[in-house]
């Protein structure tokens, strides 16, 4: 009976999926949003007061922002563009965020692509949140920035 509860306790531990919290920067950073960042969640709205949040962790969808404005991301096979206007981030006036991909396309069709203009702000240095212009309900995308 022990071996049977054993195993079965075994077997549970080995089949957890627990987030790798090591792969995530802590504390606080002065680069904006300079840096590699992972897709973590998405939440929409359809009109109603509910609101659908799904955990994007499997997705593996990375974006990598540099310093001279280059942009790197899972969907697309080339580097794109940014301009983010740190100065007027999270407000709700204006677009903050504008990514663009001229030399290539997406190798699939994804909603919750970077591509386009968004509204951006850093949450506690390491939390990205984006809400795109192309959703007629609210959309969001929650990044996490990833360590270096």
């Amino acid at each position: 009976m022990n071996r049977i509860f054993f195993c079965v306790c075994l077997v549970m531990l080995l089949s957890c999926d627990k987030e790798n919290r090591d792969e995530f920067a802590t504390g606080t950073s002065e680069n904006g949003i300079v840096g590699k960042w992972i897709l973590v969640e998405t939440a929409s709205n359809d009109g109603t007061a509910r609101s659908n949040k799904v955990d994007r962790n499997s997705k593996k969808y990375v974006v990598n922002f540099d310093s001279n404005g280059g942009v790197k991301s899972s969907d697309f096979p080339c580097s794109g563009k940014y301009i983010f206007d740190k100065n007027n981030a999270g407000s709700r006036e204006g677009h903050t965020l504008s990514v663009s991909f001229d030399k290539c396309k997406s190798s699939e069709t994804l909603w919750y692509s970077i591509n386009g203009i968004a509204d951006a702000r850093i949450v506690n240095y390491n939390n990205l949140i984006l809400n795109s212009e192309n959703c007629d309900e609210p959309c969001t995308r929650v990044y996490r920035r990833l360590k270096d």
